[in-house]
């Protein structure tokens, strides 16, 4: 049964629980497609930094040179070798918790939280931009190529994680935690 509305469309209902909303969801392939995607994307990003910056010393004895001078700081080779390793273990921890964050992301967003889905989806967009913005001001330089795989999978996880199926999938969700807390959408 459909009712139309005022903008012309007809809306379908969502689909009535099986189990009378008492069991589990059954998560359409959508959204496991889209926590993969999620996933490779972020795994893609991880190792793009490693390769393009952590493993290119010129860069890296570059940037510690700076930030040595930058403080004020003595840049012979001892005091730029420390730094060097200092910088390395930061990046190293920044791409594990990185990676970590974004674990919990994909993971909620497959377990149908919607304020996952929306933050993958920030995220996916930025990414986007931040891509496209590097290619008009460089060309096609390899290190965007990384960019350009790891944009790839996070604009598949957005378009997945928005599919009929998926939409349906996080709304039941939610209204199952509002029937649970005896609530109304706010």
């Amino acid at each position: 049964m459909s009712t139309p509305h005022d903008d012309g469309r007809n809306w379908e209902p969502m689909p009535p629980v099986q189990d009378g909303g008492s069991g589990e969801i059954p998560r359409p392939k959508a959204v496991d497609t889209a926590f993969q995607a999620s996933l490779a994307g972020a795994v893609v990003g991880a190792l793009a930094t490693v390769v393009t910056v952590l493993l290119d010393r010129e860069q890296m004895l570059t940037l510690a040179r700076e930030a040595l001078a930058g403080a004020g700081l003595p840049d012979g080779d001892a005091e730029v070798t420390q730094a060097l390793s200092t910088f390395r273990v930061a990046m190293g921890f920044g791409i594990a918790l990185f990676l970590g964050l974004w674990l919990l992301f994909a993971t909620k967003m497959r377990a149908g939280r919607n304020w996952a889905r929306m933050l993958i989806t920030i995220f996916a967009v930025v990414g986007s931009m931040s891509f496209l913005s590097a290619m008009a001001s460089t060309g096609a330089e390899l290190g965007l190529m990384w960019n350009l795989a790891e944009v790839a999978f996070m604009i598949t996880a957005v378009i997945y994680m928005f599919r009929p199926e998926s939409t349906r999938y996080f709304a039941e969700h939610r209204q199952r935690r509002l029937a649970r807390r005896g609530g109304h959408p706010r």
